[in-house]
């Protein structure tokens, strides 16, 4: 039985949704009750502020990245190229829709001290969950190497999610990347 969706949830996906047709500066707590289907108000009584709106966005934001990665491998198994490519893919609506609210939320950080701090919690939660891939695969990557990585492919993921480029097999690119900046292991 699917686990049901709590108000919060509800609220957050649909600020993603708002995020990703219409941009950050277009989602208001009113906007989001209309995008939720939900009374007036809701959203304002969910979160009080504008800060713990974006708060509530990145922490869904979190949740969602961090359960499709458990959901396409484990790190024994895991190619971090293939996992990647999927979470990079221009064609995958899934995937634009939270690499374009991270950038936005990452965006609206640079002003905003709290958000920024939250947002680097979240890139190094997500970088955890790099770390136990490529460390099950390379021999003993640094975690200056691993963090270099995930700013590379964070980036590459941009570029094919808003701009289509660069045109190359995403897992033949993270795969040269990856040869590039560490050892394979034995």
């Amino acid at each position: 039985m699917p686990k049901k969706t709590s108000r919060r949830e509800l609220l957050a996906d649909a600020a993603l949704a708002l995020i990703d047709r219409e941009g950050l500066n277009q989602v208001t707590h009113r906007a989001i009750d209309t995008a939720a289907g939900v009374p007036a108000g809701t959203t304002s009584n969910y979160f009080r502020t504008r800060a713990a709106l974006y708060q509530a966005i990145a922490q869904r934001l979190l949740e969602l990245q961090l359960a499709e990665i458990d959901r396409l491998a484990t790190p024994a198994d895991a190619d971090p190229a293939d996992l990647l490519a999927v979470l990079a893919d221009p064609d995958s609506s899934v995937a634009r829709n939270r690499l374009l609210a991270r950038t936005e939320l990452t965006l609206a950080a640079a002003r905003d001290p709290e958000l920024a701090d939250l947002m680097r919690r979240l890139r190094a939660s997500a970088l955890r969950q790099l770390t136990a891939i490529l460390r099950a695969r390379y021999r003993h990557p640094t975690d200056e190497q691993i963090d270099a990585l995930g700013s590379v492919f964070t980036g590459i993921a941009l570029d094919r999610i808003a701009l289509g480029v660069p045109a190359m097999d995403p897992r033949v690119l993270f795969d040269a990347v990856c040869a590039g900046l560490l050892q394979p292991g034995e």
